[in-house]
């Protein structure tokens, strides 16, 4: 059986944050506006019949080989298995990096499920909520489009795991219905404005409890898409603020 493996940090988020990935779209059953699959042999981008803006985990792993590799190992291992099994890899390759990082710091990090990927079926979700539990000091957090597994498990998410709905996906309803904590892509600054919304920018809003957000479109979209347009302006106006500095 392979190793799962586990990164932290990126370019958004802080070495802090320690996150598990699985391959995006594959193993995201529920996804309608993002959904987009990268090959996994060449890496080349399927987009879902309903996307408006591409999954940037996706492009991730188009672009290169190594993240999709190590996402589409992650997914192998833990499909056949039940809850116990999974729970079992999972905080077996999550304690040496956590303790690692209470060594060096002093504090504990923070776990995300899921850059790439989403709950692919209810065992895998009841095993990360057994993880949380097994590291009752840590905060623990994902985005989902699972809505339908967030509403009939309620009563077994752990108090330390903070979930925020990603809209865009096929149990939407559920979010305004059961007033879900939730995560929109925006395509200008103005855009969450105009709908009440903070924008994240480092994941806090995420794993801190707390109202709704939004989040700017971001990544590689697909040329002439209203995404791509949108991602072109925000660039344009970063750099003509670049150039007043």
């Amino acid at each position: 059986m392979h190793e799962l493996r586990w990164n932290q940090g990126n370019a958004k988020l802080p070495k802090r944050i320690i996150h598990f990935s699985l391959p995006s779209g594959h193993s995201c059953p529920a996804a309608l506006k993002c959904l987009a699959k990268a090959d996994y042999r060449t890496g080349k981008i399927t987009d879902g019949p309903e996307q408006e803006y591409r999954c940037y985990a996706a492009m991730q792993e188009a672009r290169h080989t190594h993240v999709r590799k190590q996402r589409w190992n992650n997914l192998t291992t833990l499909k056949r298995l039940g809850q116990h099994k999974i729970h079992t890899l999972l905080k077996a390759s999550l304690t040496p990096l956590y303790d690692k990082y209470m060594r060096d710091h002093q504090q504990t990090p923070i776990m995300r499920a899921h850059v790439g990927g989403d709950f692919f079926k209810d065992v895998y979700f009841h095993a990360w909520m057994d993880l949380a539990r097994s590291f009752q000091d840590a905060s623990f957090y994902a985005y989902t489009k699972r809505l339908d597994l967030w509403i009939l498990y309620e009563n077994d998410i752990a108090p330390n795991f903070e979930l925020n709905a990603s809209r865009g996906g096929k149990f939407d309803d559920l979010i305004d219905k059961y007033n879900l904590k939730s995560a929109e892509v925006v395509y200008s600054e103005q855009e969450a404005k105009d709908k009440n919304l903070e924008i994240d920018h480092d994941d806090s809003h995420a794993y801190l409890p707390g109202p709704s957000f939004a989040q700017l479109i971001h990544g590689c979209q697909a040329a002439g898409s209203d995404a791509s347009k949108a991602l072109a302006k925000i660039q344009g106006a970063k750099r003509a603020l670049a150039d007043t500095s």
